[in-house]
């Protein structure tokens, strides 16, 4: 694994594109002009192909914060000091000028208080201290009751920030499970239109239809639902054995209840086809480091997959020579 990755800076950018010729796994070539770290080797060539300077080599980890020997740590409380009365005095001024001077006293404080040794307030240090003071007794004087509203807000914002993640989160994935499934509608519908021949239709629900799977990967993708190939193979084999056993069965019957012919013999296409497909999902786990090159056959009726080509299909009895290969 390479110790750097490259980062691009949209601002400095200038949209020569000379990163995107000389890349050798196409990290740089995004829709977001934000470079796939997932996919950059750490080669540096991008780096030094950008004529704008916009692209630079980071670390993958950085080292430890140094110790500050104590004359350091003075020297770097005095300065922040000092940044901290320029601050004040620039708050008083009026204009534009001054409030940016304070604003970068502002971050140039933070920075030295923080090299200083000196813990941020939203550090979980901070409020390790802080409740370290609620279990000790202080002068006289010291409001307990001060330090405990401290401790209560950061706690809320703690709360607030977890639930807007998570409110993100299935944000991402109501978004996935809305594309996803407008993909595959309008990819019916596109083949709808061609049977109608209504070619300038179908196109557009193809194109369409490729958009909406764009969008559903890279929502998957920024929900963190991909992982490595043998845990995406267990989450696979799970989600094929609850369609199988729990959820096709009962889909089943009520189809039979109902009277419906047609779905009755989609669901049961499906899960016995889901079934299948546990099995070997399971079967490519047991043997994922097998260098071996395996095809799959798929059934182009029921979804069946076999691992040859059969004489027909052992779910819906569709000719061998009909299976697609993989």
């Amino acid at each position: 694994m390479s110790k750097k990755y490259a980062v691009r800076n949209i601002r400095l950018c200038t949209k020569d594109c000379l990163c995107l010729y000389v890349c050798p796994t196409g990290a740089t070539d995004t829709e977001n002009s934000i470079i796939d770290v997932l996919k950059c080797i750490g080669c540096g060539d991008c780096a030094e192909a950008c004529p704008s300077g916009a692209i630079s080599m980071v670390p993958v980890e950085y080292p430890p914060q140094q110790p500050k020997t104590e004359a350091v740590a003075n020297a770097l409380k005095v300065l922040m000091r000092n940044k901290s009365e320029q601050e004040n005095i620039a708050a008083g001024l009026p204009g534009k000028l001054a409030a940016a001077i304070e604003k970068s006293n502002h971050i140039m404080a933070e920075d030295l208080i923080r090299e200083a040794g000196y813990m941020l307030p939203q550090s979980d240090n901070t409020q390790d201290f802080l409740r370290s003071l609620l279990d000790h007794k202080q002068q006289e004087g010291f409001s307990k009751e001060v330090v405990g509203k401290l401790i209560e807000a950061f706690n809320k914002k703690k709360e607030d920030e977890k639930m807007s993640e998570n409110k993100t989160l299935d944000n991402l994935m109501e978004a996935f499970a809305g594309e996803s499934q407008a993909n595959r509608k309008y990819l019916a519908y596109s083949k709808k239109a061609e049977k109608d021949g209504k070619i300038n239709a179908a196109k557009l629900f193809k194109a369409a239809s490729d958009a909406e799977t764009l969008h559903a990967l890279k929502h998957f993708e920024v929900a963190g639902k991909i992982h490595s190939t043998a845990d995406n193979l267990k989450d696979a084999v799970a989600g094929e054995t609850h369609e199988y056993k729990d959820m096709y069965p009962d889909f089943v019957k009520e189809a039979e209840a109902d009277g419906n012919k047609a779905a009755l013999m989609s669901f049961t296409f499906a899960m016995k086809a889901e079934e299948v497909h546990a099995k070997l999902y399971q079967e490519a786990l047991e043997n994922l480091d097998e260098a071996e090159e395996v095809f799959y056959y798929l059934c182009p009726v029921c979804g069946n997959i076999e691992k040859s080509r059969p004489e027909k299909c052992s779910i819906c009895g569709v000719a061998g020579d009909k299976f697609i290969q993989y």
